[in-house]
């Protein structure tokens, strides 16, 4: 991919930002609120350490962050590199309600319209992603940033893990819950293929833990017994009943995340699977016709967008 920015040698930051607040920090860098001073616009200023991250590492997640950012369900970055002594920074949009990580509460998840929401914005920014022959490939709760606190307006950003659907990549170095099985068994002398399927596990996962507050599992492998509780259910046919943390969904909810946490990648549904079910309830709750009238016709709602998207790509 060519590069899409100009570079910008800058001495000192503070020649062309009025520093605001941090947002948030890391080993690798950091996030800070920034004004422009040539236009006094807020914009969220990411920061990579040098000593810490390769130019062309950079560069990358910079391409493809620009390269991505005309649609409405992925942040916005601005096509500037800046380049100083100890930094490499891009500018982006401002997310002014932080992000889905925060609003998660343990054990309890979001309400689930809420949840639905997001499902709907991030399968489309996802299928997106898919259409440009791009994978996500680090798809968690702090990588979605909030427009609003209600998630009227969610976007993806974090494209320093994406590749080109069929490029190869090497096993990670830790086994976390967003990642599938066929990952999780690789050893370090191995290689796999990216494929969109990578992005249809880590999807499930994060939308259960938006409904649930918790992770279904440690890691996708053999020793989780977690994880192998959910497989075996999953074997059986459903003749079995589902795992104690899975009882709280109903059975259209158990069933979109059986297809899209399919052992198997080749037979993985599609993020843009969740449209068959957007219009059930996806926890197994109490409504008053009131609320039941409102969430169905939200939910129709984000169902018609959602099946546009698809007509469209």
């Amino acid at each position: 991919m060519e590069p899409a920015f100009t570079t910008v040698y800058v001495k000192e930051i503070s020649d062309h930002f009025q520093y605001i607040k941090r947002l948030s920090k890391g080993t690798f860098g950091k996030v800070l609120l920034v004004q422009e001073k040539a236009t006094g616009n807020p914009v969220a200023m990411k920061a990579v350490k040098k000593d810490k991250t390769e130019l062309n590492t950079f560069q990358k997640e910079l391409s493809y962050s620009i390269f991505l950012s005309n649609h409405p369900g992925i942040i916005a970055t601005h096509p500037i590199f800046i380049d100083t002594p100890n930094y490499y920074i891009m500018i982006q949009e401002l997310a002014t309600a932080r992000t889905l990580q925060q609003l998660i509460d343990h054990e309890e998840g979001i309400p689930e319209i809420t949840v639905k929401r997001c499902a709907a914005q991030l399968a489309r920014a996802l299928d997106y992603m898919h259409s440009r022959r791009l994978v996500h490939r680090d798809l968690k709760a702090e990588n979605i940033l909030l427009m609003d606190k209600e998630c009227h307006s969610v976007k993806l950003c974090d494209f320093g893990q994406s590749r080109p659907i069929g490029s190869i990549v090497t096993s990670v170095s830790n086994i976390i819950p967003s990642l599938s099985p066929e990952q999780c068994v690789m050893k370090s002398d191995e290689y796999m293929v990216v494929t969109t399927s990578i992005d249809s596990w880590a999807f499930a996962v994060l939308l259960y833990v938006a409904l649930m507050g918790d992770y279904p599992w440690e890691g996708a492998v053999e020793e989780d017994e977690m994880y192998q509780a959910f497989h075996c259910w999953q074997k059986s046919g459903n003749n079995i009943s589902p795992p104690a943390q899975w009882k709280k969904l109903t059975y259209e909810a158990l069933n979109m995340f059986n297809k899209l946490l399919s052992e198997d990648p080749d037979s993985r549904y599609s993020v843009l699977s969740i449209t068959h079910c957007i219009r059930y309830a996806w926890r197994i709750e109490e409504f008053s016709e009131e609320e039941m009238t409102e969430e169905e016709e939200e939910d129709e709602d984000m169902e018609e967008s959602i099946l546009q998207a698809q007509e469209s790509t």
